[in-house]
């Protein structure tokens, strides 16, 4: 469709120019993908859209799959009204794609007024330019007396014109105020959060810029009418030169707000503007210039004058979680700040570091109910490294969750906190589901807790649901490849390995250091029987560091020798060998040894080990149900008696 075509279809009008779907005058909600799916309808309205077709225009260059598709699509039905009513604007043609079957009017677009002069009378206009001639030709009708009747009609004429010039002028300028008003009143669903960069470059502070962008997020996301990208997707723009206009548009949002900020002794100065994406135009901007104990007005105030300038009316809950704080102690945020930013980095020094940091934030303020999911967060991502058992991370994890709810019961990352610890720790599948629900009914478009959820209907093998929660995470957060790779562990789950590999194939394309793809399609190549391409990928899944040590190029060298020796059979016996000597000393996954002995094919030795894994609390353990490393135990008695330890049917 032309940028400023207008159509019409049942009670609704489309509005190209302005991105704009009206309801019999009302403004309908839609993410700019769902727009732009409903425009490429409309505009083939009567054929049909293949699927392939649909993805390559609305997705060029990036790799999606068909579910976020059909999720559009049901989006977009929903928004029409097509599952409250009859009436059908968009039909399924099975296996192959979509058509538009609405009754379509199109609206050409109005002229701008300002061509008034057509309205002047001719005879007065005539009279005018024939008098000038006139005076022009003839030196004696200059000196002759004009009659007072020709004068009269002349001043008449003036006055005539000058009437219809006014009122042309009047015209036009309500014109353009009226398209300008309308095009600020349109209507902005999705917004992403920039991370704020130093005034000055040689004083940045990282914890600090990531933090005020977190905590403006976090403001945001509490609006429910409004999509806020979250920090994973936004991360990667801290870059000092980067181009918001664009981060938008690669964002796929409506608007962007970008900053700086500075703290300098107890002041803090910030300088912050809203950006219209798709034409860069400047929606809102201000300075502010505060002591460092009035940082948390300063974010109240961006907060509420980004939904000001995006035109967003707010409940009063939702006003209320705009300007909610966690805690008033300024020094506590900041080294809940520090902890957060360590947090982020993962490895294992880094996240001792950031427990030191939240213990900090609650000793200073003891009701800071953020800081004690920091705590419960860090402990789990310990465990999750391998580096720390479930024994001493576990019971501090569930401590700092319960006492961030007694605090804070509308607290939706604490309700997902306690939902992963209820179904991997305590095996409490039923009180875990409650916590997802209410977790997402407190925070509705957090990406991250459609993937927690997505992972859990997986583990407990409701396949149909995980896509559906997963497509909805990727749609919230369309950039993040942990999303993308969970839907590919989705696909592995299912025995879909030949699309697993492409998968997996793509997302390292975009990632070829991140370790946790090499290992996932190598689980994939060793399903295959692929087993060359297999400990390939499990090679490159050593962490970076690894790799560099002094005489690390010579043991991988090592290992590929041994499996052209000894094959698959050996090398998984000289591996699991090894793993299960070096438990003795460190914290080593008892799932990753069952995984060892199951490829072997020693049914009893992979149950024994699955079984510590259960006494452990392995939070591996919970895939036992799915994972296909262990088909070959299904029919054993004590894999039936193991899935009912951890409350799971077969």
């Amino acid at each position: 469709m032309q940028s400023r075509q207008v159509c019409t279809f049942g009670p609704f009008r489309l509005d190209a120019g302005e991105r704009q779907l009206l309801r019999e005058g009302k403004a309908v909600p839609l993410t700019p993908k769902c727009f732009d799916l409903l425009l490429l309808l409309v505009e083939n309205s009567g054929h049909l859209l293949e699927k392939n077709e649909i993805l390559e225009r609305l997705w060029p260059d990036q790799f999606v799959e068909e579910g976020n598709l059909s999720f559009n699509i049901s989006v977009l039905r929903k928004a029409l009204g097509e599952i409250d009513s009859k009436r059908r604007y968009i039909e399924t043609v099975p296996k192959k794609g979509f058509r538009f079957i609405g009754e379509v009017e199109r609206i050409l677009p109005e002229e701008p007024v300002g061509h008034a002069g057509s309205d002047v009378e001719l005879d007065d206009s005539e009279l005018l330019f024939d008098s000038a001639k006139s005076e022009e030709t003839s030196v004696e009708a200059t000196a002759r007396p004009i009659p007072s009747t020709v004068i009269h009609q002349l001043m008449r004429s003036r006055i005539a014109i000058i009437a219809v010039l006014a009122a042309a002028t009047v015209l036009a300028v309500s014109y353009f105020v009226l398209r300008n008003r309308s095009a600020a009143v349109r209507p902005f669903n999705t917004v992403a959060v920039l991370p704020f960069k130093p005034i000055l470059a040689a004083t940045r502070d990282e914890s600090l810029e990531l933090g005020m962008t977190e905590t403006l997020i976090t403001s945001l996301a509490g609006i429910k009418q409004l999509v806020v990208r979250p920090m994973s997707a936004v991360r990667k723009y801290a870059d000092l030169q980067q181009d918001s206009s664009q981060a938008g548009r690669e964002l796929q949002v409506d608007a962007v707000l970008d900053g700086s900020i500075q703290k300098d002794g107890d002041r803090v100065r910030v300088s912050v503007r809203l950006i219209e994406t798709h034409n860069g135009a400047l929606l809102w901007a201000e300075q502010f210039d505060e002591n460092f104990t009035d940082i948390f007005k300063v974010q109240d105030s961006i907060s509420r004058r980004v939904t000001n300038a995006l035109k967003l009316k707010l409940s009063g809950d939702e006003q209320a979680q705009l300007t909610k704080r966690y805690t008033n102690d300024p020094e506590a945020y900041e080294l809940y700040l520090q902890g957060h930013y360590l947090w982020t980095k993962r490895d294992v020094n880094s996240l001792n570091k950031s427990l030191e940091y939240y213990q900090r934030a609650v000793d200073k303020d003891p009701k800071f109910s953020m800081a004690y999911v920091g705590i419960a967060e860090s402990n789990m991502s310990k465990l999750g490294s391998a580096k720390a058992s479930a024994q001493e991370t576990i019971p501090k994890a569930i401590a700092a969750t319960t006492k961030a709810l007694e605090l804070d019961p509308s607290l939706a990352e604490a309700h997902n906190s306690l939902a992963e610890l209820k179904y991997q720790y305590a095996y409490d599948w039923t009180g875990a589901e409650k916590e997802f629900i209410l977790a997402l009914e407190l925070n509705p478009n957090a990406a991250f807790i459609h993937l927690g959820y997505g992972w859990f209907l997986m583990m407990a093998g409701r396949f149909d649901e995980s896509h559906g929660e997963l497509e909805r995470a990727q749609v919230l957060d369309p950039g993040s490849t942990i999303i993308n790779r969970a839907r590919g562990r989705l696909l592995y789950f299912r025995r879909q390995f030949d699309q697993a590999i492409p998968h997996y194939q793509k997302i390292i394309e975009l990632e070829p250091d991140v370790g946790q793809n090499h290992w996932a399609i190598a689980q994939v190549y060793a399903q295959k029987e692929m087993y060359a391409e297999a400990v390939d990928e499990f090679l490159k899944a050593a962490p970076p560091e690894n790799v560099l040590r002094p005489g690390q190029a010579e043991r991988i060298e090592a290992v590929r020798a041994l499996f052209r020796a000894s094959g698959w059979q050996g090398f998984q016996e000289k591996t699991t060998a090894f793993m299960e000597k070096r438990s003795k000393t460190v914290y080593v996954s008892p799932q990753v040894i069952a995984t060892g002995y199951a490829r072997q094919g020693k049914i009893e030795q992979s149950l024994t080990w699955l079984e510590k894994a259960v006494e452990q609390r392995d939070p591996a353990v919970v895939t036992v149900k799915v994972e296909p490393i262990f088909d070959g135990l299904r029919g054993h008695p004590r894999y039936a008696k193991l899935l009912q330890s951890i409350n799971l049917s077969p």
